[in-house]
Parts: structure tokens; sequence; C-alpha cells
């Protein structure tokens, strides 16, 4: 593929979800400040580089420079995007061997994340290596189902939930991540606790739209999509606490074509996935008025290689 035919796929893709949205309002301007664009990635495991032959449907796809260039490409053409990331940057390749985190959040840095929390995974070489590594991450870590009282240099780098304000309306985001257990060794989360997601999220969620005021409010996710009853989940957490608008999930590699919208007594919640090692990018939509969703969309955005 040529470039300037790889970078018109990237447009086209980029731009479907917002001719959804328009669709959906009636064909208004798409620079219209009442919009955001969400872009986000899940469960990345280090993979910094494409994926090589012999890896089935990924060979080919993903790599940090090409996501860099989507995302500059989107950025170019909306007024209002945030990039979040859903956590287990860890574990994968041998990049994360040589560099334990540190190029990937560095990286990440780079490319102009705006928010991430943290995946099971991130742990994974315990909490003062990962400490270590997010030394080289200059955008914030939101989760607040993790009790780090016996970690007070995780928990300083922790933050329950913040506001991104744009002209005209506010984004609250916030952060859970899954159970340690099963997943994670005592010795590898030592100081930090596990707490519901459900209970830790209510406070929360008040407090954005009570107190801050915010129009959409987003969470990002490590608990996976569908545990069938196993455990809570991105299909459940909706019903359980209303007035989450938007979940970035990640955790079961789930790849989606589209959001699965999740009725709640609040409106209307949004649940995307795009599978795992950066192979897609995935973007929603949203157009608000008079803080309220009006319109939403969402698409995956394949991550494809450049020849």
């Amino acid at each position: 593929m040529e470039r300037r035919h790889f970078l018109a796929s990237i447009a086209t893709a980029a731009t479907a979800s917002q001719a959804m949205l328009r669709g959906a309002e009636g064909g208004q301007d798409s620079r219209n400040p009442s919009r955001i664009t969400l872009l986000h990635t899940n469960d990345t495991h280090s993979h910094i580089e494409p994926f090589g032959p012999g890896n089935g449907q990924a060979s080919g796809k993903g790599g940090m420079a090409r996501r860099a260039t989507m995302v500059k490409q989107v950025r170019a053409s909306v007024p209002n995007l945030l990039l979040l990331d859903a956590g287990d940057t860890f574990q994968g390749t041998p990049y994360f061997n040589q560099y334990k985190g540190k190029l990937d959040f560095e990286l990440m840095t780079k490319v102009g994340y705006d928010a991430s929390t943290l995946g099971n995974h991130d742990f994974d070489n315990g909490v003062d290596m990962l400490l270590e590594a997010m030394e080289f991450a200059k955008f914030p870590f939101l989760n607040c189902n993790f009790d780090c009282k016996g970690a007070p240099t995780l928990a300083k780098r922790l933050a329950p939930w913040m506001v991104k304000e744009f002209p005209g309306f506010k984004v609250g985001l916030t952060g859970v991540g899954v159970d340690f257990k099963g997943l994670v060794s005592a010795e590898n989360h030592k100081g930090v606790d596990w707490r519901s997601p459900e209970e830790a999220l209510k406070p929360v969620i008040r407090h954005l739209r009570e107190v801050e005021k915010v129009d959409l409010v987003v969470l990002i996710s490590h608990l996976g999509y569908d545990l069938r009853g196993d455990a809570i989940d991105d299909l459940a957490l909706p019903k359980l606490v209303p007035g989450i608008d938007a979940i970035i999930g990640g955790h079961s590699h789930t790849f989606l074509d589209q959001p699965t919208k999740i009725q709640q007594s609040l409106g209307e919640t949004l649940v995307f996935q795009v599978g795992w090692g950066g192979i897609n990018l995935g973007r929603m939509d949203f157009a608000m008025s008079k803080g309220q969703v009006r319109a939403s969309s969402g698409i995956p955005v394949p991550v494809s290689a450049i020849a």
C-alpha cells in the first residue's frame, strides 16, 4: 500500500464515526464545539512494532508509529479530542523484558495520551518497578477502586477522577481495575488492595455529576467486557452505577465492531473495546447539548501497514 493510499484510508475510517453522528443529529457541522471525540486503546502489551508474519489476522497490523500518525490525522480534523488507554500496557514482547514498561510510557507521552488506567499486567514486576516506569509517563493514571494506603507513592500517582474542560462543556473521567485475585501475586501488588468497582464508583460519579457539573462522564475500565456473571464487568456496570456515558474497556481482549449500547436509569451508556496489541484504534464521538448527550457513535479504526 502506498503512503498516500494509507493516509487516505485513515481519513476515510476516522471520519466514519463522525458521519454516523451527523446522521443521528440531522447533518449538523462536524466542527460544532459541543462535540467530543474519544480515541482509545487497550491491552497493547508492549507491541511497539507491528505484528510480524505468522500472526493470523493480526499480521502486519499495529505499531506505535502508525498509531501516532493516525492520532495526528484525527487531531487535525476535530477540535475536541481525548486520547485514552484502558491498561495492560505491559508484558508481551522483548521490549517489555528489556525496558520494563519505560519505553511504552515514554512513547505514549510522545503520542499525546491524555490519561490511562492500570491493568493487572502492569503489576507484573511489582509496585516499585511500575513506579519507575510511570516516571516516563507525562499523563495521569486514573483509578478509584485501588486502595493504596500501603503504597503511598503509588497513591500519589493515581487520581480517582479528573475533569477536562473544552469550550462550552466539561468531561469527567475516572478509572477502575480488575480484582488482583488469581491474576497478580500478593507480592507484586503489595500495599495495594482491590475494592468493588460498584462501591468505589458511586461516590465518584455523583461527585462528577453534582459537584463538578460535567456534561459527559467517561470510565476507563480494566474489568473485562462480558465475564458471564463471574464478576462485575463492563456490561453490568452501567445498571449498577448509572450516570456513565461511555466505558472504554480492556482486559478481555474483546474485538467489537461498534459500541454496545446499555440502557440505564439516567440514559444510555456506550461500552467499547477494540481487541488488543494496538491492532485497532477505537473512536467514539459524542454530540452534547445542555449537559446531555444528543447523539453518539463509534467505530474501530484498523492500524494498517504502510508498504
